[in-house]
């Protein structure tokens, strides 16, 4: 006897983005899933990967990963092929073919009827295709999306939605400032990742540490010698501005309703080669020596976090990453990531801040 079950983000209508998770569960009790994220006012299925004969349990532990209880509701599984399936089709007649994994993903879709499902799905948004630029979008794919759009439908015949450019310009002035006047300091002072992983380990902890203590993580308790006034405060501006923009991520993680998407490591694809994975490795074992660097430096406001067993996995992930050129830390980071309950450190970070971070946000608010 085989059953299925489908989940959706509750509030999916609201920005035309569906996360789903659709699963085939045997009766000996192994599974097959297939996760999309299904972009309904555009682009079709945006992103799709799945796994076949997982132990149920494995399926929980990634339904709970992906759409957190409160964030979740059940859709009938031929409901959930056929809103997939009008959005494959939307999209591919306004020239947009589904994410390359969407083959492997969609065999878990083959055993429903999507005739069967009464419900009538609308694609657009009032009508008309939108696009709205994802987190991830480039300024050169946002350039392609809205060529196609223009060809297929007129200039007059969509919508669309970008980044605030103004906010992106600030944020990355803030973040190219702080990576310059770190790179200018003597070799013992923590580089740009390394401070990154490091605050956004303080927005996470369960205790209370001050802003003003990552100035000692840099300098030492002697502080360093400014040029003048000026110079001191404009760091601290600078410090400033990105301790509340490291907040805003790990808050966005932490958050009832976090989309799964959101991530806390400000690690930017685009600032590395396509063609050399080696300095994007590198800036993200930086990161995670950053973030544990503030558990020794400060590990009475951790509590007992670092000693949870179910929090073990992903410290773990974590310990690989800092010490990724040690013998078989590579091989262990890339099974955890190939398991079938994938552990990634983009995923052991959010866990930890949903895990760690407090309800009322004392210990990680705004810094003044």
């Amino acid at each position: 006897m085989t059953r299925y079950e489908a989940y959706i983000e509750q509030d999916w209508r609201e920005h035309g983005l569906a996360h789903l998770v659709v699963a085939r569960i045997r009766e000996n009790g192994s599974t097959d899933y297939g996760v999309f994220l299904v972009d309904v006012w555009c682009l079709g299925v945006k992103d799709a990967f799945g796994e076949t004969d997982v132990p149920e349990a494995a399926l929980r532990a990634l339904v709970d990963e992906r759409l957190p209880e409160s964030m979740r509701e059940p859709i009938h599984p031929a409901c959930a092929k056929k809103l997939i399936a009008g959005a494959l089709a939307y999209a591919e007649g306004l020239g947009f073919a589904p994410h390359r994994d969407f083959r492997k993903a969609r065999r878990v879709l083959s055993g429903l009827d999507a005739s069967l499902c009464p419900t009538e799905f609308a694609y657009g948004r009032a009508g008309q295709p939108c696009y709205v630029q994802g987190p991830d979008d480039s300024a050169d794919r946002v350039d392609r999306v809205l060529a196609v759009l223009e060809a297929r439908c007129g200039a007059d015949g969509f919508d669309f939605e970008l980044a605030d450019e103004e906010d992106e310009n600030e944020l990355l002035a803030v973040r190219q400032d702080l990576m310059a006047w770190l790179d200018a300091e003597p070799p013992e002072v923590p580089r740009f990742y390394a401070l990154s992983g490091m605050i956004a380990a303080l927005h996470v902890c369960p205790g209370i540490v001050m802003p003003t203590k990552v100035m000692d993580a840099l300098w030492g308790p002697e502080g360093r010698v400014w040029a003048d006034e000026k110079e001191a405060q404009d760091f601290a501006a600078l410090l400033k501005d990105y301790w509340n923009y490291a907040g805003d991520l790990v808050r966005g993680v932490a958050a009832p309703d976090a989309a799964p998407g959101e991530q806390a490591i400000d690690i930017w694809t685009e600032d590395f080669p396509e063609d050399d994975p080696r300095p994007m490795t590198a800036a993200m074992a930086e990161w995670a020596r950053g973030f544990l660097r503030a558990t020794e430096l400060w590990p009475e406001a951790w509590g007992d976090a670092l000693g949870r067993a179910d929090l073990a996995p992903h410290w773990e992930i974590l310990h690989w990453w800092a010490e990724i050129v040690q013998p078989g830390n590579a091989d262990r980071i890339a099974d955890a990531a190939e398991a079938p309950t994938p552990r990634t450190m983009i995923q052991s970070v959010g866990v930890l801040a949903r895990a760690l971070r407090p309800a009322d946000g004392a210990a990680s608010g705004a810094a003044p």
